[in-house]
């Protein structure tokens, strides 16, 4: 079974190469001259697209990445962190929750200014701040629950933004996540290489944000983070995280 299905996946791929020949070598061309978007120009890109960005992935993350944060973003209580907070598209989710406070963190004003908006009609205190998720500008042990909702893979350096969250969570806090990222099972992994799936070439251009973390290894390198739970959603490429700080 295992010839057959590894021969059926061969098979698809050359079809596919085949046909998208030449979108592909456009897409070689474009990283060739333009490389991996810089911090600055994912910022310049958020900043654009700020003002109409949450009717612009409505429709695309109703179904996936809302479900998602829905089913994770429950569990959040207390005093509440999120880094790369944008436009605040997970407020709606924290209505149930036993939330204290909320404080949301992004590096971009100008998705911050639509967050902001949305802050009067919550339930419980809440404020966003201009910050940098690599060096969050709070003390240690600060919060209760730590979100990250398509964070990581908005940041230059995941690991170093995955123990930032830690540092500022308390003892035995939770830090939850939903996560985009390569797929863990390998025969997967390699088939979605190879078939321009994921990564996609130009995805962090079109879109800010990279889909090519390994979020296991992410987890598994960070220190002191003890993870209760992980659920693989998708096509193998969503990561549903529930962890604490071990200490």
């Amino acid at each position: 079974m295992g010839v057959v299905q590894a021969t059926t996946l061969w098979a698809m791929a050359q079809s596919y190469h085949w046909f998208f020949a030449e979108e592909e070598a456009k897409q070689r061309s474009f990283l060739e001259r333009y490389g991996r978007p810089t911090q600055a120009q994912r910022m310049e890109a958020y900043t654009w697209m700020a003002p109409t960005y949450d009717s612009s992935v409505e429709t695309l993350e109703k179904g996936i990445a809302d479900h998602y944060r829905k089913h994770v973003f429950q569990d959040a209580s207390g005093d509440i962190l999120e880094v790369a907070v944008g436009t605040g598209r997970i407020f709606n989710f924290l209505r149930a929750s036993e939330v204290r406070s909320f404080m949301g963190v992004d590096l971009n004003e100008a998705m911050l200014a639509e967050a902001r908006k949305k802050l009067g009609d919550l339930p419980f205190e809440a404020k966003v701040i201009l910050g940098d998720g690599h060096a969050l500008p709070f003390p240690e042990k600060s919060f209760d629950t730590v979100i990250g909702s398509m964070c990581l893979c908005a940041m230059e350096d995941p690991g170093q933004a995955l123990a930032e969250m830690l540092r500022v969570c308390r003892p035995h806090g939770k830090v939850l996540l939903v996560e985009p990222g390569v797929a863990r099972f390998a025969p997967t992994r390699w088939a979605q290489r190879h078939l321009g799936l994921v990564p996609n070439p130009t995805h962090e251009w079109e879109y800010g944000y990279r889909d090519d973390n390994d979020v296991y290894a992410l987890l598994e390198s960070c220190q002191h983070l003890k993870v209760n739970r992980v659920q693989v959603r998708g096509m193998g490429n969503w990561y549903l995280v529930w962890a604490q700080r071990s200490e």
